[in-house]
């Protein structure tokens, strides 16, 4: 850990410490909102819910709590760069739940559609 740190060039002193935790307790916010969300949308699915809106909701809700997390720790990387490449794989992650999501209200307008005709 020292050779790391010594690496980094990141001092283990009060300040630097209290920064890192108050970045990870705001990050620890939306990954609780991410968290119960998941486990509502993979509820569902286990019941073979797939195709209904509420995913939908969780899916964005996920999505979005992905681009809160980058946002914070984008700025996070003043202090600490590592957290800027964080902050793009999140940011990554929450584009590719944005299109899942697109894909999945779409599946979920056909559905309806479907269940309409005869």
């Amino acid at each position: 850990m020292d050779r790391y740190v010594n690496l980094i060039g990141w001092n283990i002193d009060a300040p630097n410490v209290t920064r890192f935790m108050i970045i990870l307790y705001a990050c620890c916010i939306p990954a609780l909102t991410a968290l119960v969300s998941l486990d509502r949308l993979l509820a569902n699915i286990k019941r073979e819910d797939v195709f209904i809106q509420k995913n939908v909701l969780y899916l964005r809700i996920i999505s979005w709590c992905c681009f809160s997390v980058a946002f914070i720790l984008l700025f996070a990387g003043y202090y600490y760069l590592l957290f800027i490449v964080v902050a793009i794989v999140t940011a990554f992650i929450g584009l590719i739940l944005r299109v899942v999501k697109n894909v999945i209200e779409q599946a979920v307008i056909m559905k309806i559609e479907n269940d309409f005709t005869i």
